[in-house]
């Protein structure tokens, strides 16, 4: 993260509270404004939450392919992928074949990628971490993440950016 914010120029909070939505659960998020973010703000976003997911080309979409071990993994996933969307009021484009799920999320709100979209990719993230990690028997298991440990996560991640920010500051203050 360090070499990142050094190498990049991230050098403003701005572009931090540009991002930073603190929730306490999924179901504020569709009061959160969707304001659409730009190529540099997406970049920022997935770097914060150590997410692997890519922008299309016109960054109008971040969009990840998932494999799991097994169909029963894959069922999971997305079933627990849908009770959070439903909660959210905020639904990924997937398709998904045998173990593998191609997700693709944007806002329509906003024509393009927002905060909502990033909180929803590391959710997901979060969901199949745990997943592969869980001994799925049956289709209808879900993992044993609580949503709150999600959120939780999700907040410290700005705060650990803006400390890394900060001293950074301090650092380059000192020279």
């Amino acid at each position: 993260m360090y070499r990142y914010i050094s190498e990049q120029g991230f050098k403003t909070p701005a572009i931090i509270n540009s991002l930073k939505i603190f929730v306490r659960d999924f179901k504020d998020v569709s009061s959160v404004s969707a304001t659409k973010l730009n190529s540099e703000e997406i970049a920022s976003a997935l770097e914060i939450h150590s997410l692997q997911w890519h922008p299309t080309k016109d960054s109008s979409k971040i969009q990840k392919e998932f494999k799991f071990n097994s169909f029963k993994e894959t069922f999971a996933f997305m079933g627990s992928i849908s009770k959070v969307a439903e909660e959210m009021h905020h639904y990924p484009k997937w398709t998904q074949k045998e173990n593998v799920v191609n997700v693709e999320v944007s806002t329509s709100d906003c024509s393009g990628v927002s905060v909502k979209d990033i909180l929803l990719a590391y959710t997901m993230d979060q969901l199949a971490l745990e997943i592969t990690n869980t001994q799925i028997i049956s289709v209808c298991d879900s993992p044993k993440v609580v949503d709150s440990q999600i959120l939780n996560t999700w907040n410290q991640n700005f705060s650990k950016t803006e400390e890394i920010l900060q001293n950074l500051q301090k650092n380059t203050a000192q020279l």
